[in-house]
């Protein structure tokens, strides 16, 4: 997986974050750790089950950053003038985020039946390669919907030109503005990075998969755990976040990338 830097300090460092939670897809099997060819089938039911619960945490941390990657760029698409070329792009490039969010949650359904680690290599691919081109090459159809040439396109590096030459023509600024904007920013996100150093390891568990649009009962499910009890900690992990509502706690995690 090769990453297209794109010169914007943000969606870079987005970037980075996301390759480093991809690259935990590699390592959660103890047993490949010492043996590169180890399958599931020479693993117990327990062991097996471990590797679930941790691939299902892995993916949903995964969904969560991604929701966060799309909502900020969606954002900043909403600076874009209403010209045909932007309208193009914005409609391409929202596409793509669609994509792949239902092609990892289609694979995290997968998990509670298949090999974890044939699925872990899948998401590993798919993300991946994503993450690599940021491009329409595992959707055929947004190709023929921006008419496009290939079915490869740098929808970041794209979007930061955009920005560049419509938005930002003399980024980057080191306005007193935007200086006390930064500032304002990191003091959000040491807050946010606090509170969630304030839930037990449990809470985590749970955070990251309300994050990822789990229910109650397939939280439950995932991790052996009653309803009363995952009712018990998504209520601490509302509390401790100071959040109100699974919006809120999403905003939450794209304030901890």
């Amino acid at each position: 997986m090769t990453i297209n830097f794109t010169g914007h300090a943000e969606i870079d460092q987005q970037h980075e974050l996301l390759e480093s939670t991809v690259g935990q897809l590699a390592l959660f099997c103890s047993e490949a750790k010492h043996n590169q060819d180890a399958t599931c089938d020479g693993c117990n039911a327990f062991k097996q089950k471990h590797c679930r619960v941790t691939l299902v945490l892995i993916a949903s941390q995964l969904a969560g950053f991604l929701t966060g990657h799309a909502a900020y760029e969606e954002k900043m698409m909403e600076l874009l003038p209403d010209t045909p070329i932007c309208s193009q792009h914005i409609k391409a490039h929202k596409s793509a985020h669609q994509g792949i969010a239902k092609q990892l949650k289609k694979l995290s359904l997968l998990v509670a039946n298949e090999n974890p680690r044939e699925v872990s290599t899948r998401m590993r691919r798919i993300v991946g390669d994503w993450l690599g081109d940021h491009s329409t090459s595992f959707d055929t159809r947004l190709v023929r919907l921006g008419k496009f040439d290939s079915s490869k396109i740098d929808f970041d590096g794209e979007l930061v030109a955009m920005l560049d030459e419509y938005v930002f023509p003399s980024r980057p600024t080191m306005s007193k503005a935007s200086l006390k904007i930064g500032m304002a920013l990191e003091g959000e996100k040491l807050e946010a990075r606090g509170r969630f150093e304030s839930l037990s390891p449990a809470q985590r568990q749970v955070f990251w998969l309300v994050a990822g649009g789990k229910t109650n009962r397939e939280i439950g499910m995932v991790l052996s755990i009653s309803i009363n009890t995952v009712k018990t900690h998504r209520a601490a992990i509302f509390h401790k976040m100071d959040v109100k509502s699974v919006l809120e706690l999403v905003k939450k995690v794209d304030v901890l990338r």
